[in-house]
């Protein structure tokens, strides 16, 4: 094995090596309107402080809330009119939510798709107003924003799905940052749908117009482009490992890459005949995957077995010149 010399500070070292199992454990949901129950969902998003898990009911206009074991814990929204008199719309409707992203300070944001905006929810889980693009703004405007991230500088990144891009956010609602727009460049977008971000602040962007999952670091440039076994790729997830989880809706296909873009791991369904369809998005942590398993109105929950070895090495005078 070759290590990078700027990564060798000492004689001696442990190199880990280490393999990803998924194991299918449990579903929960179901086509329908009731507590456990979806239509089309389309977004997740998880609360690591609670272990909360947020669906984003797209077919049922809503947000679901759950337990980390899949209990339902409260919804929020409901339908709005995305044309007609507001008067007529409750302050906290939603049309069609594609994403949800929860906060740090337990809020949490909706693309909110048809009504064009991204909207927060407050640490009470009331509705809390516009967050993007502020009311009264006529110059900021988004086309149905779709996937949504919040990074660890508690940044909130926005696929603006028509117009072929994506916005970095502060959390007072500033953009920060642009990338992509319309074309076919490496640094183009064609109805892109999510967006990660890892702990180095690289960007990864679900682009499937282009069948690609598209790579930037932490300044906005681009670096590469992941295109192995992929088709359709919308949703895109970071591994505790470092890991990058991808959900191919043509494929149906639930597929983890090491970082260079090589698959190494791959699930299509929760049985031999029980299949994924259109799965759409992901949230990975230390012990469960959750699959969002959307042409099948469900949220399939994965044990994630990790097995590790770990070698001790020993480098020589020259190497460390």
């Amino acid at each position: 094995m070759t290590v990078e010399a700027n990564r060798v500070a000492s004689r001696t070292g442990t190199i880990e090596c280490f393999s990803i199992d998924l194991v299918p454990r449990q579903t929960v949901g179901r086509t329908g309107k009731g507590e456990r129950q979806f239509i089309r969902p389309m977004g997740l998003g998880w609360d690591p402080g609670h272990r909360e898990l947020y669906v984003a009911d797209t077919g049922n206009d809503r947000i679901v809330r759950l337990a980390a074991d899949g209990r339902f814990i409260a919804q929020y929204g409901g339908f709005g009119l995305a044309l007609g008199d507001s008067s007529e719309e409750r302050e906290d409707s939603l049309s069609a939510p594609w994403d949800v992203a929860p906060g740090g300070f337990s809020n949490f944001y909706v693309a909110d798709q048809n009504n064009d905006r991204v909207c927060e929810f407050d640490a009470y889980k009331s509705y809390k107003g516009l967050f993007y693009p502020k009311e009264g703004d006529t110059r900021n405007r988004l086309n149905r924003p779709r996937g949504l991230t919040i990074d660890h500088e508690n940044n909130l990144w926005v696929v603006d799905s028509r117009n072929d891009r994506v916005l970095k956010l502060s959390p007072s609602g500033s953009q920060l940052l642009e990338l992509g727009g319309y074309g076919s460049s490496r640094w183009n977008f064609r109805d892109p749908t999510q967006v990660a971000v890892d702990q180095e602040g690289r960007i990864y962007v679900s682009d499937p117009g282009h069948r690609r999952i598209s790579v930037f670091d932490r300044l906005g440039s681009f670096q590469r482009v992941i295109t192995d076994h992929l088709r359709s790729p919308v949703g895109v997830g970071i591994d505790p490992d470092g890991l990058i989880g991808i959900c191919d809706e043509e494929t149906n296909e639930l597929g983890f890459y090491t970082p260079d873009g090589r698959r190494v791991l791959f699930c299509a369904g929760f049985s031999e005949r029980d299949r994924f369809r259109a799965p759409a998005d992901l949230v990975v942590t230390p012990r469960t995957v959750y699959l969002l398993d959307s042409g099948n109105h469900r949220v399939v929950l994965l044990e994630r077995r990790k097995s590790m070895l770990e070698s001790s090495w020993q480098a020589g005078t020259s190497v460390l010149k």
